[in-house]
């Protein structure tokens, strides 16, 4: 039995260099199973609770190592874990708000996220030895500041746009603003400006430049579905969709192939998701591909939500002045960032056609 907890015991060792990626993966899939919708309040006092956890052990690791704190003799044992307890808390926290930026925009959007994410995670783990692992576990603190504000801030306010998402970035400067005077007294102002201040500001420049380029997925909305259909009818509290798409085309929402009739109406049916009390105005944005031009608009539907529904507020647009060809539809804010789309073909239906309506009912 000694002989097999040392083993263990040497292995652990051997691989040491790795644990605060063990950690961090740990707690990625730790909240991959938890995870809920993005308004849940446990799951918020959840969030915060990581948030003064990661910034304590933190400033505590930069006070030992000048010799200011002092760990109690009860704690000394679990400190020795501090640097893959920290990764466990900054790794559930990103993993939050990676799941939910996939939801909430596109997948270019979301991959952007993910390449910063994975930048800063890269460098973490093959520090080079002129920079400091304090920046860095900084850059990764930061990173999870300003995106835990820019969920809760529209969460509280009950709607997104330019100043929401100003407030937010303001809200997360002013709290690390006051987490750098309180290690000020114990630090020297240089490595306080560089490690703790310095990573928090690029993070927060990168972040509004995102939103500036509309690349910053729009959370707290998702787009829980999308469908494009040849009748939309409201019976009761179920909506009816109508297609014409054969059962092979499994993989399609409704009738992505829109095989039109002189008549025919294109539906497109939305479900978006959005937290308690949040009440907002979409935009459904119609646009077809011209070889010339490109994608065109059509048009730009407004589309109001109200939110608190798990499954999405639904509604849908029609349009009835259209032409053969590639068209698409994206869900936009007001302020232009996409929340989600679906690309379809119209097609000239053969008269002899006859096509089979089939009817699915979405609650």
């Amino acid at each position: 039995m000694k002989e097999t907890f040392d083993s263990i015991k040497s292995t652990v060792h051997k691989y040491r260099k790795w644990e605060p990626l063990v950690f961090f993966i740990a707690g990625f899939t730790f909240d991959a199973i938890l995870l809920h919708r993005i308004d849940d309040p446990l799951m918020l006092v959840h969030q915060a609770i990581y948030l003064v956890l990661s910034a304590f052990i933190i400033a505590w690791d930069l006070f030992n190592e000048i010799g200011l704190g002092h760990v109690p003799s009860w704690l000394q044992k679990p400190w020795k874990y501090r640097e893959g307890i920290l990764h466990f808390l900054l790794g559930t926290l990103l993993n939050v708000y990676t799941i939910f930026y996939f939801k909430s925009g596109t997948i270019f959007g979301s991959l952007v996220f993910l390449m910063i994410l994975g930048a800063l995670l890269f460098l973490n783990e093959v520090r080079p030895p002129h920079i400091s692992k304090h920046i860095l576990r900084n850059g990764l603190f930061a990173l999870c500041l300003v995106s835990y504000m820019n969920i809760i801030v529209p969460i509280a306010i009950g709607s997104i746009g330019v100043w929401v998402f100003i407030l937010a970035i303001a809200a997360a400067t002013l709290i690390h603003s006051l987490y750098v005077l309180w290690l000020k007294k114990k630090l020297e102002t240089r490595k306080v400006w560089l490690e703790i201040r310095l990573p928090f500001v690029g993070v927060a420049v990168v972040y509004t430049l995102l939103y500036l380029f509309k690349v910053l997925p729009p959370v707290p909305l998702s787009l829980k579905y999308i469908g494009i259909y040849h009748q939309v009818a409201k019976v009761g509290d179920t909506y009816q969709l109508s297609y014409t798409r054969p059962a092979w085309k499994f993989w399609q929402s409704g009738d992505q192939t829109f095989e039109a009739k002189p008549g025919d109406t294109i539906n497109c049916f939305v479900q978006v998701f959005s937290p308690t009390r949040f009440k907002d105005q979409l935009f459904v944005r119609w646009q077809y591909y011209d070889t010339k031009r490109g994608w065109v608009s059509a048009d730009a539907i407004p589309l109001g939500i109200v939110g608190g529904r798990a499954e999405g507020y639904r509604g849908y647009t029609t349009k009835n002045n259209y032409q053969p060809g590639e068209w698409k539809v994206n869900v936009e804010t007001n302020d232009g960032r996409v929340v989600g789309g679906i690309k379809f073909q119209v097609v000239a239906a053969e008269a002899s056609d006859e096509p089979v309506v089939m009817n699915v009912d979405l609650k």
